[in-house]
C-alpha cells in the first residue's frame, strides 16, 4: 500500500489510513474512493484541528481563494466521523 503524509501531523502513513481531500470548482470534496483527478491532501481524522490551524490543506492543494469556512466545516465533519 502506498504511503502518504498527513497535512496535520506531517507523519507518513498508509494511504488507506488517511482521508483524501481535493478541490473541484472551488469546493472542497472528500474523495473517499481516492479517484478524483487533481492534487489531493491527506489527513488523519485525529489531525483535523492541527490541519486547520496550520492551513496545511490549503497549502498542499495550492489554493488560497477558497473560503476556509467551508474547509473548516468539512474537516470538523471528518473529525466527528460524519463525512467519511
Amino acid at each position: 500500500m502506498p504511503t502518504r503524509t498527513c497535512v496535520g501531523c506531517r507523519v507518513a502513513a498508509e494511504q488507506d489510513e488517511l482521508t483524501r481531500i481535493v478541490v473541484s470548482d472551488g469546493v472542497f470534496i472528500v474523495d473517499a474512493a481516492r479517484r478524483l483527478p487533481g492534487r489531493g491532501a491527506y489527513v488523519h481524522s485525529g489531525c483535523v484541528a492541527q490541519a486547520i490551524r496550520s492551513r496545511g490543506v490549503q497549502r498542499t492543494l495550492k489554493v488560497a481563494a477558497v473560503p476556509s469556512d467551508q474547509l473548516d466545516e468539512l474537516l470538523r465533519g471528518l473529525a466527528a466521523g460524519s463525512a467519511v
